[in-house]
């Protein structure tokens, strides 16, 4: 059976997580589900590590990890390290801890991933960016099977690419711009509202550049930041901008 490949930012093999050194770590405050095949390597678990993944780790409704009353991942220590990484290695991380800030687009014949604008050091990568977005083959899934696509999601394709290809500036503000287009317009593959989400990257961008004078590069990575921490990741505020009514604050 043929693999799907797997294509991404050629910026994407530069990422790292910074850790210890991130000043908004993705494990304070978010909700961290734990997916089956992991939860049956945690339940298998002994020693200290095992006791506490026992202890930590509800499976009401879906199993996740219990957050400390200052909405603290329990495995993050007080440097800001995973526990689970300093003893089990990152092979033990949950799916979602080990994806993200990473996002995926689902085509017919191809996989296409990102950096998500939530996590500070992407949006580094992402804006500082010296050159425009450019795709490439990073792996290969043999779990999925390419199929051959249908017109209409070609055209959608074509019309993506041509949407990057006119973002024809440099500088931080292009490569944001380049970046709501690769991550939301494949989205009209589900429900087909191509206009509506070309939309929706103008006002993004014009929610998170807006007061932005183009002299402080952390003032806009900043902003980014909280647009994806509070938009991009929420369902909800995510339709509302699609169809016009929501607000950045």
């Amino acid at each position: 059976m043929p693999a799907m490949t797997v294509f991404g930012p050629d910026y994407c093999a530069a990422f790292r997580c910074t850790a210890g050194a991130c000043r908004h770590s993705c494990c304070v405050g978010w909700e961290i589900d734990v997916d089956p095949e992991t939860m049956e390597r945690y339940q298998a678990m002994d020693g200290a590590l095992g006791e506490k993944l026992s202890r930590c780790i509800s499976s009401e409704p879906t199993p996740h990890f219990i957050l400390s009353s200052q909405e603290r991942c329990p495995f993050l220590t007080d440097q800001n390290l995973c526990e689970i990484i300093l003893q089990a290695g990152e092979g033990a991380l949950c799916q979602i801890c080990a994806d993200h800030p990473r996002f995926r687009n689902y085509w017919s014949d191809r996989i296409e991933i990102g950096l998500g604008l939530a996590c500070e050091e992407a949006a580094r990568l992402i804006l500082t960016s010296p050159h425009p977005l450019h795709l490439v083959p990073l792996s290969q899934d043999p779990s999925e099977e390419p199929e051959i696509p249908s017109q209409e999601e070609i055209a959608l394709r074509r019309l993506r690419d041509q949407l990057l290809a006119d973002v024809a500036e440099s500088g931080p503000a292009a490569r944001l711009r380049e970046y709501l287009i690769y991550r939301h317009l494949a989205d009209a593959l589900y429900d087909g509202r191509i206009e509506a989400r070309i939309r929706l990257v103008d006002r993004a961008f014009t929610q998170i550049t807006v007061g932005w004078d183009g002299s402080s590069l952390e003032t806009l990575i900043e902003r980014a930041r909280v647009f994806s921490n509070e938009v991009e990741y929420d369902d909800e505020k995510l339709e509302q901008l699609l169809t016009g009514g929501q607000q950045l604050r």
